[in-house]
């Protein structure tokens, strides 16, 4: 989720003056932008794709028949004359046909000899383009229309997150691998896990969809839910989990005092606002006397390059590297002509650090798990890199690659349709075209960060999950927590002293679940519920049961000499 925008860029494309669109011509003409349109699809992946080497002509319009042949399929395709749809498969099955161009010569003679004169040769080419993108086996790469485009720039910019649960997902033969599960969302709530398979989507199949056929199925509205069919490793079987979109309030930055006078500050995305925000919490900590840091990645997916590069500003002193880059993308041969902050990009650019404040000495954790990718890994890895920081926790997911959207200029024509960004073409190549490395040299791509202090947070075995997936599927726990008083509720989402007893009518309530559980095992359930209820920043950190925090306050305290209670 690593994405090469900057707020420069944004307005950059806004900006932009192209050539008009011209008049709607015919079949002819239209083919003629269509071979344009994807002959520039084809020259960036082979080009600017960050594993250029590896891309083959031959996949490439093998990819593009079989995106002709999934066209077939379409509503717009299947009831057109059977001859064109005979002759269409003839030239995508046709092994002599080894270019696009012949290809598309191919279906236009098939076109004029059905006297298809509105054939929507666009939707047709769109099907290939598509198809050709994810041939090159990268997850991270999408075609986009111009209002997606302005969706996901939106986003970056801390916009429309609303009608999101948070999780991230990587297309499978049958299903959809859950890649990150970002914290204080619905599936966060719900206890989605990051390499959890999600097979069906309310009872539908999921599997050999596309990313873009899938997406508008987990947009789900405020107060609305979804059920989701996912296996677990460990699981014996699939569950149907719901995952309620209850409303709920969406922060980048989350920051509190725990004991000892040790701030904490959990960043949820790297939105381009998130250096200035980060900075207004960490001032206000020291306000209240902040005397170390617990700097929260976990669950984090990562979002915008220059975001990490501010925060990590906040906390390495002097001119030090944080990270540099290359890229395959030469930005200066694809937009017509000069934009600052974006055309004078290099193949390879380096990042240092470069003001100075009152956060570079003070002593850091970094939390780090499975679901910190790659903003945050960048971040992380740098200040361990630079022994600025303790790194505790898990593993981190893996992604030292960077995406940007190239505008596909062959598509602002009329034909394409009209854009939603003024003078900016109607389709974008969303495609990964850099790399990051650490201070060190390392990357980390594929292989993520090991933190300094390993502290794994152990799984249920999956007797134990069946048992509380019956309590969930009940209701009952969530009940019982809305049940109880709205203070006791509040002091038990902080501390329970592991006690059923502190829960009034708890045995009796016990008995009514006829469950396996154990009576702990029932009360952790119950206090799940209790947190859910009371939110906010009363349960921003759990002290109770959060080992990984535990052993970052512990530390801490150490280094300051100190208690955690800082006596």
């Amino acid at each position: 989720m690593f994405r090469d925008f900057s707020r420069a860029v944004a307005l950059a494309l806004a900006l932009l003056i192209a050539a008009p669109a011209r008049a709607e011509s015919a079949i002819g003409k239209k083919f003629d932008r269509v071979q344009e349109y994807l002959d520039e699809v084809e020259n960036h992946l082979q080009k600017s794709f960050i594993e250029r080497e590896r891309i083959k002509d031959a996949d490439l319009v093998g990819a593009c028949k079989t995106g002709f042949l999934k066209a077939l399929d379409d509503e717009a395709f299947v009831s057109l004359k059977e001859s064109f749809r005979r002759d269409v498969l003839a030239a995508c099955q046709d092994e002599a046909i080894v270019t696009i161009e012949a290809l598309l010569k191919r279906v236009r003679r098939a076109a004029d000899k059905a006297k298809l004169d509105d054939l929507d040769v666009v939707k047709l080419a769109d099907f290939g383009a598509t198809a050709m993108v994810q041939s090159i086996g990268d997850p991270f790469s999408n075609l986009l229309k111009s209002e997606d485009l302005q969706k996901l720039m939106k986003q970056m910019q801390g916009e429309g997150r609303s009608d999101s649960i948070g999780i991230g997902l990587e297309p499978g033969k049958e299903s959809f691998k859950i890649s990150f599960v970002m914290y204080g969302y619905a599936g966060y709530d719900a206890g989605l896990k990051l390499g959890d398979e999600v097979f069906e989507v309310d009872g539908d199949k999921v599997g050999g969809m596309s990313m873009k056929e899938l997406q508008p199925k987990f947009v789900v509205h405020e107060n609305e839910s979804i059920v989701l069919t996912v296996k677990r490793e460990g699981w014996k079987k699939a569950y149907d989990i719901r995952v309620t979109n209850t409303p709920r309030k969406i922060k980048d930055v989350w920051s509190t005092m725990l004991p000892g006078k040790i701030g904490y500050c959990r960043l949820t995305i790297f939105d381009l606002s998130l250096g200035s925000s980060t900075m207004d919490a960490l001032k206000a900590l020291k306000k209240q006397g902040m005397k170390a840091l617990i700097l929260d990645l976990r669950n984090n997916p990562g979002g915008a390059l220059p975001a990490a590069i501010a925060v990590a500003d906040h906390f390495i002193p002097g001119k030090k590297l944080i990270t540099y880059t290359e890229t395959n993308l030469d930005m200066s041969k694809v937009t017509p002509f000069p934009v600052p902050g974006m055309t004078d990009q290099k193949p390879e650019m380096e990042f240092h650090a470069d003001r100075k404040t009152d956060f570079e000495q003070m002593p850091m954790v970094v939390l780090v798990n499975g679901s910190s990718a790659s903003a945050s890994e960048m971040l992380s890895g740098a200040l361990q890199d630079l022994g600025r920081a303790v790194l505790i926790g898990e593993k981190t997911y893996g992604k030292g690659i960077g995406q940007t959207a190239i505008p596909l200029w062959k598509t602002q024509s009329s034909e394409f349709g009209k854009s939603a960004m003024a003078m900016m073409p109607n389709r974008f190549l969303y495609l990964t075209v850099m790399r990051y490395f650490l201070p060190s040299g390392r990357s980390i791509h594929h292989k993520g960060i090991e933190p300094d202090v390993r502290v794994m947070v152990p799984e249920m075995d999956g007797e134990t999950w069946d048992g509380v997936f019956q309590v969930r599927k009940s209701g009952a726990a969530k009940e019982f927590a809305a049940g109880l008083d709205e203070e006791k509720a509040g002091e038990l989402a902080i501390y329970d002293g592991f006690d059923t007893a502190a829960y009034p009518g708890f045995n009796k309530f016990y008995k009514s679940l006829n469950t396996k559980l154990s009576k702990d095992r029932v009360r952790e359930e119950v206090r799940r519920e209790v947190r859910l209820r009371v939110g906010g920043q009363a349960t921003l950190v759990d002290m109770e049961t959060d080992t990984q925090v535990q052993r970052a306050v512990t530390l801490l305290a150490e280094k300051l000499g100190a208690s955690p209670e800082g006596k």
